[in-house]
Order: C-alpha cells, then structure tokens, then sequence
C-alpha cells in the first residue's frame, strides 16, 4: 500500500517551548507547518521530567514566552522558581490559548528524513506510516531528549523499583518508609535527593563527582513582586537578549576579582549568595572569574567554604567539595541540597573510592 505523502513549507519535531513557539511563528507567516511530537502532550521535558523537586533553575517570570503581552500580563506564576506541574500547565495554557494543538501530530515518531536534492525538498517518514515532504525540516528536540538507560552489570537482575529522572512514572511511586539508592549527583539529584530523603526510611547517596550549587531561595511570589514583573517587563526583557545567558534580574559588577581585596570579594560574593536570582547571576559577581583562573579561585573557594559551613561532618562535607574550577560545568541551584546529608536517615557513598561493581537482586556492589 502506498504511502500517504502531505506536502509542508515547515516540518518541526518537538513541542516543547521551542517547538510551540516555532509553530506559531509559523502561523503568522502564513506558512503551512506541522509539529510532530512522540509524547501525548505537549510540554517537552517538562511532560517527561516530572521526578520529585524538578523545577526550573530560571525564575519563573523570565522562563516564560515574551512574544504576547497579553500573556505575559495574565499568566500567575505561583513561586520564584516554579515547579513542574507548574511548568506544564503553562504550556498547555499557550498550547490551548493560540490554537497550537491543531498543528501538532502527537504520539508520533520520525524514522527517517533524506533530503531529496532533485527536488531541494526533505523526505521524512513516521512510525504512524506518514510520509512528509517539507522544504524545511526544523529540530525542536533539545540535547537531552532520549533517556540514557545506565549500562549497569546485573541492572536487569534487581528485583525492586528502579526509575530514571529523565523518563519519571506519571504515577507518582510511593517511596515513603522504603530504602532507596540515588546515583549521580547532577542538577536533577540535587533538586530529587532533598525531596527523597523526606520521604525515604534510608536515602543512600553514590556519587562520582562532586557538584557546585548556590541556594535557590525559592518562595512564594507576593502580588508586589508580579506587578513589578508586569509594569517592568520590556526593560527586563530588553536587559535579557543583550546579557549572558539570557537573564536580564540583574545587573553585572564591570569589575575583576583581583583587582579588591579579599574582604570586598567575600562581601560582594555572600551579597549574591543571600540573593541571587539565578547562576548566572552569581557567576557574574566578578567579570574575570570564568576567564581567569586564579580570579575563579576565588569565587570556588568561596563556595567551598559555604559547603563546610553547611554540612556537619567534617568528612562528609569534604566528600562534597569540588576539586574543579567554579563554572567548568553548569552551576546547579539547590533548596537545602548540602544540608539534607546533615540527617541521619542519608548515607554518602564516594564512587572514586568504591567503585559500583555491579547491580544485583537486591542492591548495588560497590
């Protein structure tokens, strides 16, 4: 049987914030465009990473769509940093409210796409039996979009619950009063591990790596501080496009670490730590810190010191410290990370020192 053919000016796989946005730029083009997405729903990874703790590291009001005034004006973000489920129902919000879904194809894989030079136009085929023909064909994907199942000796021999962060149940698993063993110590376990230790009779910690992180300070937004986000929008948003990492809630210090003492630095570093709004923001408390390595010295000392002060036991909080320079990976955001190996019910493992050897029925060798 053949294969039905649907001829498009725009083909774009994924309809998460950039594939949404995408469309409906499309729209207003004029353009005939289709979105093809695997998931049921839109959202992107914010369908699929919905584990305990996920929320943005941006503040909610930057996070968001500047393409609609009306929007932006109407839209209530509940907390500074806002949660998942939050995340999500925003973006159903824009999907329902500018009349994307119609132009969404969901619950769809790509399996193949040529471009075909005869006719300058992209082939590309579904695992529905659809065939495409588009002049452009648009990835909205992301870097992070297929889960990277680990390739644990024994994985497939564990008889008890296993999960990843990256592909969570959409049926919250209840880990009240159970024994769990979290591997891996990025931006999502720092977010997941408080939460999990709350609920969990035992949280044990693997980690390979040691990671930076800076307090989120996370609270409820009070109506002053959205009026402020509504009456100052363009000016902040103006500010984003022309400043790193496209956060425009602060303003940069046009001054080298090394060029004021060490008690200004200390000062000018806690006032950030106490108040940042973002990593970016921190990480620009001194212009030459990520270009000059003994300037950088001091803003990772400076966050070193702040893990010892947190965590109790001495050896567990040099378990925590980075050896690495500050910024030579993306500065996480936390709410109580270092202070949640202060509780008794949480055990640190150091992989460098006890390698894992292999998963089994029960739990892990190292």
């Amino acid at each position: 049987m053949d294969q039905i053919k649907h001829e498009l000016d725009v083909l774009i796989v994924g309809a998460g914030f950039s594939g949404m946005y995408l469309i409906h730029k499309m729209k207003e083009l004029g353009l005939k465009a289709l979105v093809l997405e695997a998931a049921p729903e839109v959202g992107g990874t914010w369908y699929f990473n919905r584990y305990p703790g996920a929320r943005c590291d941006v503040e909610s009001m930057e996070y968001s769509y500047s393409f609609s005034e009306e929007l932006q004006q109407e839209w209530d973000w509940p907390q500074k940093y806002s949660e998942q489920k939050e995340i999500l129902e925003y973006a159903n919000h824009v999907a329902d409210r500018f009349n994307l879904r119609s132009h969404i194809k969901f619950s769809t894989k790509v399996i193949s796409a040529k471009f075909d030079e005869s006719i300058n136009m992209w082939n590309i085929k579904t695992d529905s039996g659809d065939v495409y023909i588009a002049r452009y064909f648009i990835m909205a994907t992301g870097t992070l979009s297929v889960p990277n199942k680990p390739k644990f000796e024994g994985l497939d021999s564990f008889k008890g619950e296993w999960y990843m962060t990256g592909n969570w149940p959409h049926e919250e698993p209840d880990l009240k009063g159970k024994k769990v063993g979290i591997i891996g110590t990025g931006s999502s376990a720092i977010q997941a591990i408080p939460v999990i230790a709350e609920k969990a009779d035992h949280l044990t910690v693997f980690q390979r790596t040691p990671q930076y992180s800076i307090p989120g300070l996370n609270h409820d937004l009070t109506s002053d501080e959205r009026k402020y986000f509504r009456e100052n929008y363009s000016e902040i948003r103006a500010k984003a496009r022309k400043q790193f990492g496209g956060i425009g809630l602060f303003e940069y210090i046009d001054t080298n670490a090394l060029d004021v003492s060490h008690e200004e630095r200390t000062a000018a570093y806690s006032k950030r730590w106490k108040s940042a709004a973002s990593p970016q923001e921190f990480g620009s408390t001194f212009k030459d810190i990520r270009i000059n390595m003994e300037a950088n010295a001091t803003a990772s000392d400076f966050v070193r010191g702040k893990i010892r002060e947190i965590v109790d036991d001495p050896t567990i909080a040099e378990m925590l410290v980075p050896e690495d320079p500050i910024w030579c990976k993306r500065l996480c955001v936390d709410t109580n990370y270092f202070q949640t190996y202060n509780r008794d019910n949480v055990t640190l493992v150091d992989l460098k020192e006890n390698p894992i050897e292999n998963i089994f029925e029960k739990g892990i060798k190292t």
